[in-house]
Order: C-alpha cells, then structure tokens, then sequence
C-alpha cells in the first residue's frame, strides 16, 4: 500500500485557489492524497479594537461587527466546500478531505507556515489567489510563503494547467538529488512524465582565441562527459522509487546565456504543466532564501505549477 500524500492547500474563495485544488488531485493519485484545506480568517481592524473601549461606540458598532463575523465565517465555509467538492469530484475520498478554518493570529501567511510544519509533503498555493494586493508578480501572501517556508515543498499553482509533464531541472547538487526523489515519491503514484532537464552556461571566453586556455578547455571537455553520467543516476532513482523508465527523458542545454530562459523556453515549447527545482541548488548565489535562477523562474513561470523543494 502506497503512503499517502499529505498536502496543505491554502484556500481564499478565488478561482486560483479553486484550480490549485483541482490541479493537486489530476497531477497527483487521488487516491494517494489527504488533503487539509485551510482559510485563514481576517479579523477586525485595530481601530475597532481601540474604539471598542468607547461605550458609544459598542451600542452602534457591536451588532454590525457580529453580523460581519458571521458572514464572514459563512461565506468562509461555502468556499471550503466548493474547494472540497472540486477535490472529490476529481477522485480524492471524502474522508480524506480536512477542512482548517481559523481567525487569523499572526498574519495569513505566518499562519499558514505555523501550520505547514505538521508533517505536510507540500503546501499549495494559487499564484495569485491569497492576496488582492499583488507584490510584483506574486501574490503577497504567497510571497511570503515562499520566502521563508524553506524546510517544506512549495507548490506555487497557475491558472488552468492541463499538462501532467514535469520538467524538472537539474544540477550536480545535493539539493536536486533531494528535488528528485521528491518528484519520485509523487510521480510514481501517478502517470506524469517526467524530464530532467540540465542547463549549462556556455564558457563565452572559449570562444575568443586570444582568451583560450588548454587546461580550461580540458576541464570543460571533462564536464561534457560527466553530464550523461549524472543524469543517468538522478533516472536510476527515479526507476528505483517505480518511475517507468518509458516515463523519463532527459534534455541537455550546454550552450546556455540564460538559465531561468532556457528552462521557461523548454516549459513552454513542451507543453509543460510543471517545473521543479531546488531551493538553492541552480546557483551559489542566493536571492533572499532561493538561488537566483529558482526566483528568476519561480516570478516569470504565470502559466505553470513551480515546486520549490528545500
């Protein structure tokens, strides 16, 4: 009997949150999923709670903010249940649904990662659907959901994705070896194909004559013939976990200006649904808590699923 994949969905009542519901039950076995779908009431601003103290004030105010709460509270639940209908009607059982509506303590994004360190696989976010204020490209919520939640996967889910393949980019990392047998663990459950992608940068000074260099030339040779001995063990572990060898293809780019680009091109030319990748492992360089190409990807991959997995 396979495990079962515990998965976190952050829910809003938009129709971002309803896809990301949806995409979670088709890209995974619905059978192999429980899922908790969480709200994250607002509460009352903190003007109210200090015009509270005015006895005036609570005659003319306190009934309208009651039937507020309510209202809120019920609307809350109607979008949980549609989020839970979409859920069992794409095949995930109906005892295997949970439903988390609270106030919210800290923050809606600080609730949600207090939350996710329950022993969750993955927390799933719609791209834009947690936050009417947009930061940049991303949701605000969902920024910083993906900022600082570095010790749980990630999935950050588009609008209307309709692929089941996975693109999943690759490096010679500890974290892309953790990246793949993440996708294992999921994929083996499901018919997705998978694609290990690996991008190199092309050593532009190769190309000037006055620049070029034996030993350098020597060690970029060397690092051509290491690739198909790499890939092919991150493709021995995804068989090992029960991924079909017919399932699994790799892509090399060694002539690569821009990383995030050729990852985003092949995305989109193979008519991908999902790209994964490793917190930090495509670059040394950090961006905030992610490797620079992974954000670069992460704020420019609109019509994708990103699994960030730490």
């Amino acid at each position: 009997m396979q495990n079962k994949k515990n998965i976190l969905i952050a829910v809003d009542g938009s129709r971002h949150s309803l896809d990301a519901a949806r995409y979670v039950a088709q890209t995974c076995n619905p059978s192999s999923l429980r899922v908790n779908l969480m709200h994250v009431m607002p509460t009352a601003p903190e003007t109210f709670w200090d015009l509270e103290k005015d006895v005036h004030f609570q005659e003319k105010i306190q009934t309208n903010y009651t039937e507020w709460k309510k209202n809120t509270e019920e609307t809350a639940q109607r979008f949980l249940n549609d989020a839970r209908n979409v859920l069992m009607e794409e095949g995930v059982r109906e005892n295997e649904v949970g439903v988390i509506l609270r106030e919210r303590e800290v923050g809606i994004a600080r609730d949600i990662i207090a939350e996710s360190v329950r022993d969750y696989d993955a927390v799933v976010v719609g791209r834009r659907g947690l936050s009417k204020l947009a930061d940049l490209f991303l949701g605000s919520v969902c920024n910083k959901i993906v900022e600082v939640m570095k010790d749980t996967s990630v999935w950050v889910v588009g609008d209307n994705i309709n692929s089941k393949r996975i693109l999943l980019a690759v490096d010679a990392s500890e974290n892309t070896v953790k990246a793949v047998d993440y996708v294992g663990n999921v994929a083996t459950a499901s018919d997705a194909e998978v694609t290990l992608f690996h991008v190199v940068r092309r050593f532009g000074f190769l190309d000037d004559p006055t620049l070029r260099d034996h030993e350098v030339e020597g060690f970029w040779e060397e690092v051509k013939k290491d690739i198909p001995r790499m890939v092919g063990l991150y493709k021995e572990r995804l068989e090992k976990v029960g991924v079909k060898g017919s399932r699994i293809s790799t892509q090399v780019n060694l002539h690569s200006s821009s990383r995030a680009k050729d990852i985003l091109t092949e995305a989109q030319e193979g008519e991908y649904g999902t790209i994964v990748m490793g917190r930090r492992g495509l670059s040394k360089v950090q961006e905030f808590l992610m490797g620079r190409v992974t954000s670069k990807v992460l704020h420019r991959a609109e019509g994708f699923a990103v699994w960030i997995v730490p």
